[in-house]
């Protein structure tokens, strides 16, 4: 049974996927073997290892003491299994039991960020589970059986025993359907990142595969070492790590086989290539799926979920965690289903402020979908759970109002309005509203959406172009160009002479075309017209005097599009409901704060 249960406080983490995890789920097993006494994992740390990774690498002798007093109990803290404290995360000891039992690869003991990596999918397979009342793990009855198999050197039932929690394991379970979609094809991590997660939230969100591809290309006939690990940084979610090691494990259980994906290019004569691994499932991969889905003689999995599962780290992220899990426990409770609107009604209920509403119901089962939680969705926009799933605690604090941020308002206001433009262009709102500061991929993120809403929605050539000395894109249609530049600012965008220093390099570069920088040579320079224009969650000060004054010293015109705006426009095109002529009118006009423009659309 899905349960709420109300606490004072609760510890907010994140479980399920393991960037710098070891493939062999087998090594998983070595975390709830911290738990019992007199285990093989146990007995190694007492007798020699734990002194090895502390204080012979200079270790105070507290973390020693502390760890060894540690070892064996029945609960343990975070900082306990992993850390004692964040001043010890970088040295080359271990301050945590689980750094303690793992060898670092530049150390004697791993680091943090792995360290908690390996107790999320510890957590996420079952082996160990939270208690949110005292913020302390224990190991679980699936733990101490995974224990004893690993304890009496019984390891092909181990295995099997290990392969059953994978095929419960709902990212798992989304890979390998994902991969049987078409069985001759090679997926790379931005294939696969394509299929995966919320569509709206940037957590999740891989950039595309060309662009990237190009991005390289030019980095590598520079010979731009500094720009091509830029690129990487760039264009890798977190995503994409986890990703990796998900399409690793299958790979070790021989689910999956990877090649080398090749890309060649010739630019001034000289060839160039790119590599990507790419993944293709196996004959067992597809019997899997039998394991998954259910087939031949196996019946479907029961898919292990968490509350932590259902929201990256996006802000909010409680509010969006709780609002998917009563879906799911509503579900649960619904063999017939339950409309997208009596599910926002019941969401509601239980939290007004949850602020529901069947769209983002219905986004949202989209998404549980590309988590590996099957809901099957109608044309009357009814919800059925294809799944069973083991109980899980929702946990909600005792009278809490969950915040709505400007960015929450803002989607739940336009969200009922696209028809027919993706909701994947939503990500651009939170990216652009985003209250803290943006990271290099969310920065490049929003600025591929901006250019793509432009050319895959509303029919211009051009593209999205980044990088040094270079505009953000540049679109045209056979008349009309657009020198793009996409600004997250959490305080908002101000159009001042310090902040448009690099719009006018790129408008005398486009216009003189004999800069060192050759951006422009990809595109015409016989347009009628040629346009900047910034775009922005919103925009402060006295925007538009300083755009008109902007425009007055560079002799060209420009404008101002708040984010929501130009996705309504897009929206608007893609409804037959305007022309680029009049795309080109709202760009330009004054109507660029939301209050204005809302009442157009």
């Amino acid at each position: 049974m899905i349960t709420v249960q109300t606490y004072k406080k609760f510890p907010d983490r994140t479980f399920g996927l393991g960037q710098d995890v070891s493939t062999d789920l087998l090594d998983i097993v070595k975390v709830p073997a911290l738990f019992i006494k007199d285990s093989k994992i146990h007995k190694e740390l007492e007798e020699s290892r734990l002194k090895r990774v502390t204080i012979d690498v200079g270790a105070p002798q507290e973390i020693y003491d502390k760890l060894l007093k540690a070892l064996g109990k029945k609960t343990m803290s975070d900082n306990e299994l992993v850390s004692l404290s964040s001043k010890y995360g970088r040295k080359p000891y271990a301050s945590g039991l689980i750094r303690a039992i793992f060898d670092g690869q530049r150390g004697p003991a791993i680091k943090d960020w792995p360290a908690k990596n390996y107790l999320a999918v510890a957590v996420g397979m079952g082996l160990v589970d939270l208690d949110y009342s005292t913020d302390t793990y224990h190991i679980t009855e699936l733990g101490k059986e995974a224990v004893n198999l690993l304890d009496n050197n019984d390891l092909d039932n181990l295995r099997t025993f290990m392969l059953e929690r994978l095929f419960e394991y709902p990212y798992a379970a989304w890979l390998i359907r994902v991969v049987n979609m078409d069985k001759n094809k090679w997926y790379t991590k931005f294939d696969l990142g394509d299929n995966f997660g919320f569509i709206d939230e940037p957590g999740f969100s891989s950039l595309p595969e060309d662009l990237y591809i190009d991005a390289i290309f030019e980095a590598k006939s520079s010979k731009d070492k500094k720009l091509a690990s830029q690129i990487k940084s760039n264009y890798e979610s977190t995503a994409d790590k986890y990703m990796r090691w998900l399409a690793g494990v299958l790979v070790k259980y021989n689910l999956l086989k990877k090649q080398a994906k090749v890309y060649t290019r010739i630019i001034d004569g000289k060839e160039y290539s790119v590599s990507l691994t790419s993944y293709k499932v196996t004959l067992q991969g597809v019997r899997a799926l039998n394991r998954v889905n259910g087939g031949s003689r196996f019946s479907r999995s029961i898919k292990r979920v968490r509350w932590e599962y259902l929201a990256p780290k996006v802000e909010n992220a409680s509010k969006r965690k709780t609002a998917r899990a009563l879906m799911l426990k509503f579900l649960s409770e619904a063999p017939n289903g339950i409309t997208a609107k009596d599910m926002s009604i019941k969401i509601n209920t239980i939290n007004s402020s949850l602020n529901s509403i069947p769209d983002q119901v219905l986004d949202d089962a989209k998404g549980l979908n590309r988590l590996g939680i099957e809901i099957s969705i109608d044309n009357n926009e009814m919800l059925k759970l294809k799944e069973s799933l083991y109980d899980f605690t929702i946990p909600v604090k005792s009278n809490e109002t969950f915040d709505s941020t400007t960015a929450d308002n803002l989607k739940k206001l336009i969200l009922p309005k696209l028809k027919k433009l993706d909701h994947k262009y939503l990500q651009a709102i939170d990216i652009a509203y985003k209250r803290t500061n943006t990271t290099n991929h969310e920065n490049t993120l929003l600025e591929v959406l901006s250019a793509d809403l432009f050319t895959k929605e509303m029919d211009y050539h051009g593209k999205h172009l980044g990088g040094a000395n270079k505009p953000d894109g540049f679109v045209y249609d056979d008349k009309t160009g657009w020198i793009l530049d996409s600004k997250a600012y959490r305080d908002g965008f101000a159009v001042t002479a310090h902040n448009t220093d690099a719009m006018g390099r790129y408008i005398d570069q486009y216009r003189d075309r004999d800069d060192k920088s050759t951006w422009w040579k990809e595109f015409p320079n016989d347009l009628s017209e040629t346009y900047f224009a910034y775009i922005s969650g919103f925009f402060i000060g006295k925007y538009q005097a300083q755009l008109k004054d902007f425009e007055n010293r560079k002799h060209i015109k420009g404008g101002l599009i708040e984010v929501a705006k130009l996705i309504l426009l897009a929206e608007k095109y893609k409804e037959n409901k305007i022309t680029h002529d009049q795309i080109t009118i709202q760009i330009l006009n004054d109507h660029i704060s939301q209050s204005e423009y809302m009442k157009e659309f």
